[in-house]
């Protein structure tokens, strides 16, 4: 504007009478304009109410948050094809695998399930697909565990429909060796693994009816937090177990979660937002809680001495599920905490460090085409 004013003053001075009368009065309507306007400026800033941090930080999550579903739905209606991404492509025993697609079908929407079938072409366990979520049209997910007793080297994940196999993808187990353990149980326990009980085969039951479900609703996508602060183990996810009975014979297991070695009386904390499924006490298990985070994805918390949760609950990440203990078939005071994927069970560690949805990588992977 300082450019502008010395120009016109300049040239005022080369031209005459009327003309300079001109220059001088456009000069007074700009010097009222700007006037005009920054009084203007000024009534609103101070009609501006200063912004909290915590809201500027929610706008700032609320805007990436509305750019990213922009970005998807964009993404999503502009497959021709269907696009496929399995991550990661290649997974130790007891990770968990995302499968996503978008895209058209030739017949049109359908449903479809996927499968891991190792080099031998068996199946070693199957999800359903669901919704990504709101903003995400076009694009589902599924997400698999690679069961611990899987034979390491070159797999497949086969997509399926009613009418047979969509699409065929590679895949790699990778090498994991895990750890043997025996331990002694006293009668009492060795009851509560041989001795058949009505009660124990309901309870079972219920619990499986549970972990099969295949719900809508997606409660949590990021990472898990851990159960309780104590980072002792007493035992660790796929642990191959000898149960010496108190007769002196013997029985093989495998461990489907992780035990925290943690005194009676310490808070479990839900380790991510989810549903209550289940709240209460079984014969094996003790107190017991089941989390639903996403369609067909639990987490399992046993052996604890009360429980603070009502089942149908809708809990935050961090919620107090109850405290610790050494309730139904347990040696000592612990938390038992397992993920169940699909029904499959799957490494807890594995959720601590990548989300349960990677919505970023699922969008990289199916924007450039590639598994």
């Amino acid at each position: 504007m300082g450019n502008y004013l010395k120009f016109h003053h300049a040239k005022a001075h080369r031209t005459y009478g009327s003309r300079r009368k001109v220059v001088i009065s456009n000069i007074s309507v700009i010097f009222s304009i700007i006037a005009v306007l920054f009084i203007i400026g000024c009534q609103q800033f101070r009609q501006q109410a200063p912004v909290e941090p915590d809201v500027a930080e929610e706008q700032v999550e609320e805007t990436l948050a509305f750019a990213e579903e922009q970005a998807v739905e964009k993404l999503a209606v502009s497959f021709e094809e269907p696009v496929f991404a399995v991550i990661p492509q290649a997974a130790r025993p007891g990770e968990p695998v995302t499968i996503a697609y978008g895209g058209n079908f030739k017949n049109g929407p359908q449903p479809l399930s996927v499968s891991l079938l190792n080099s031998r072409g068996e199946r070693l366990t199957k999800a359903s697909f669901f919704d990504l979520g709101e903003g995400w049209q076009g694009v589902k997910t599924a997400i698999l565990a690679v069961p611990s007793t899987a034979r390491i080297g070159n797999a497949q994940i086969r997509i399926e429909s009613d009418s047979g196999v969509v699409r065929e993808l590679p895949f790699t187990i990778e090498n994991r060796v895990f750890v043997a353990e025996t331990i002694p149980l006293n009668q009492a326990n060795t009851d509560l693994r041989t001795v058949p009980d009505p009660q124990k085969t309901l309870e079972s039951n219920i619990l499986w009816a549970i972990i099969s479900k295949t719900g809508k609703e997606i409660y949590s996508d990021g990472l898990f937090t851990p159960p309780v602060t104590s980072t002792r183990r007493t035992s660790d996810y796929g642990d191959r177990r000898v149960y010496e009975y108190a007769n002196g014979t013997s029985e093989t297991s495998i461990h489907a979660g992780v035990d925290c070695g943690v005194p009676t009386g310490t808070p479990v904390m839900a380790c991510a937002a989810g549903k209550v499924a289940l709240a209460r006490e079984r014969i094996v298990t003790g107190n017991t809680v089941i989390l639903e985070h996403l369609p067909g994805l639990y987490s399992l918390y046993y052996h604890m001495d009360s429980i603070a949760v009502s089942e149908g609950a809708i809990v935050a990440g961090g919620t107090l599920l109850g405290l610790s203990g050494s309730t139904g078939l347990a040696t000592g005071p612990h938390l038992h905490w397992e993920v169940r994927v699909s029904t499959e069970n799957a490494d807890p560690d594995a959720f601590l460090s990548r989300p349960l949805l990677d919505k970023q990588s699922i969008m990289d992977k199916l924007r450039t085409g590639s598994l």
